[in-house]
C-alpha cells in the first residue's frame, strides 16, 4: 500500500529527524527517511499524519539553518 508524503525537509541525522517528529507529536510509523549518501537525511512525513490545521505551512515552524 502507497501513502502520499510530504517532503519536510534536511536533518543531519536520522535521530535528528525523529526527535523532531517526536517533539511534534508524530507517530514514526508515518515518517519516510532518505539517506542523503553522506550529507544527512531528508524527512517526509505521510500527509493524513500532518491534520489540515495549517495546509500552508507544513514545516511546523521550523526554519533552516542555525537559530
Amino acid at each position: 500500500m502507497s501513502f502520499d508524503h510530504t517532503e519536510i525537509g534536511d536533518f543531519a541525522s536520522e535521530r535528528d529527524a525523529q526527535d523532531w517528529a517526536e517533539r511534534n507529536n508524530l507517530d514514526l510509523r508515518n515518517l519516510h527517511i532518505r539517506n542523503r549518501g553522506g550529507r544527512g537525511v531528508t524527512l517526509s512525513v505521510r500527509r493524513s499524519a500532518l491534520g489540515d490545521t495549517r495546509p500552508d505551512d507544513l514545516s511546523f515552524g521550523r526554519r533552516p539553518g542555525f537559530c
